[in-house]
């Protein structure tokens, strides 16, 4: 199992997308970091920023797209932490993990090397718990150097380094952490039951961008039809949750999320196992 691991770390590493996307990330923090300035220094100047303050993120005001809205309130300091929310908030890093998710789960599939390893092991579901555990490291390194690096980016165009609660911090970076990782592992799912880059893409970006709350207001009238109101699915799926967490989550809040993605980390680790244990290679 140990050598299974190093195998997929060491692919990981020796995979080119990956350092394509980080690249990618790092531009895109540059730029956004950049606009948050201009946009900040606007409103500053018109005294506007009252009509465009970013209200907590409710089930009715969720936003489909990407979308980057900086929640510094008027004549406060631009933390790191409120940029690094204003990006998780527009789904930046849950779109660049799902892009390199699916490329990497079908990588040896496409390529047909799983052929070869695929019969050198007794139980093929521990290849995926092994896929599982390289992409939890990449999506570690993903999301703790998104934030060191938007404070440099804080301190090249703002010119001063002003992290932000450092409470606050610790709760909404660990939560996020843990449900961008379950879905990661959801959009691992997809790729490897449908074995199709294109399709599993699409549905990945999909998930990212909150176009499935158009299927989730579809369930919710189908189940308040049936007499049970005021019920929202959105709060039970990774994406609501992400979508919903505020900047300053509450103990609850954290517990409630860290919740929803175990149990999605859980089953999907079990559908890919017996899925991809059961098919012929």
């Amino acid at each position: 199992m140990l050598n299974i691991i190093k195998m997929d770390l060491y692919r990981m590493l020796k995979t080119k997308s990956m350092y394509v996307i980080w690249i990618v990330l790092a531009a895109i923090l540059l730029i956004t970091t950049s606009l948050c300035k201009t946009d900040y220094e606007l409103s500053t100047e018109k005294d506007a920023m009252k009509q465009e303050q970013v209200t907590e993120p409710t089930v009715d005001n969720i936003n489909v797209g990407m979308m980057v809205t900086l929640p510094t309130e008027p004549g406060e300091k631009v933390t790191v932490y409120d940029i690094f929310f204003a990006n998780s908030q527009g789904k930046l890093y849950a779109l660049l993990l799902v892009i390199f998710t699916v490329l990497f789960s079908t990588a040896d599939i496409s390529s047909g090397y799983i052929k070869n390893i695929g019969g050198q092991v007794r139980n093929r579901g521990t290849l995926i718990f092994s896929r599982a555990i390289a992409l939890a490291v990449f999506t570690v390194l993903t999301m703790a150097g998104a934030f060191l690096f938007q404070a440099a980016a804080n301190g090249i165009f703002f010119g001063e380094l002003e992290w932000g609660n450092t409470k606050a911090i610790l709760s909404y970076f660990v939560t996020e952490l843990a449900l961008h990782y379950a879905l990661v592992l959801i959009c691992m799912a997809i790729a490897i039951i449908l074995k199709n880059n294109v399709i599993s893409m699409v549905i990945a970006v999909c998930l990212s961008m909150n176009v499935m709350t158009i299927v989730y207001g579809v369930i919710n009238s189908a189940i308040q039809k049936i007499g049970i109101q005021n019920f929202q699915i959105y709060k039970y799926t990774i994406t609501g949750k992400l979508s919903l967490l505020p900047m300053n989550p509450s103990g609850n809040e954290c517990l409630a999320a860290f919740g929803v993605a175990i149990v999605f980390i859980v089953i999907m680790i079990s559908v890919s196992s017996v899925v991809f244990q059961k098919r012929d290679i």
